[in-house]
C-alpha cells in the first residue's frame, strides 16, 4: 500500500470510530433506537476497513469480497433502520 492510502484508510476508520462514539453519547443521554443503530453501523464499518486494509497488505491471503459486500449491506440497513425508526 501506499503512504497515501494507508493515511486514508487510518482517516477513514478513525471518523468511523468517532462517529461511533458520538452516537454511543446520544444513545446513552437519549435511548433512542436509531442512535444504537448508528453505533452498529459505525462499528461494523470500521471493522470493515480493517478488514479491507488487512486484505491489501497481504494480512489476509482469502478472498473477502463476499465478507466486504456483506458488511456495506449490514451498514446500509442499519442507516436505513436509523432513519425509519426516528
Amino acid at each position: 500500500m501506499r503512504m497515501i492510502e494507508i493515511l486514508m484508510t487510518v482517516i477513514v476508520m478513525l471518523l468511523a470510530l468517532t462517529l461511533a462514539g458520538v452516537s454511543f453519547i446520544a444513545y446513552k443521554k437519549s435511548h433512542l433506537r436509531a442512535a444504537l443503530y448508528l453505533l452498529v453501523a459505525f462499528l461494523l464499518f470500521a471493522i470493515k476497513k480493517v478488514i479491507e486494509a488487512l486484505s491489501i497488505s497481504r494480512g489476509i491471503e482469502k478472498d473477502i469480497g463476499l465478507i466486504i459486500n456483506l458488511l456495506e449491506v449490514l451498514v446500509l440497513l442499519l442507516f436505513i433502520l436509523a432513519l425509519w425508526r426516528r
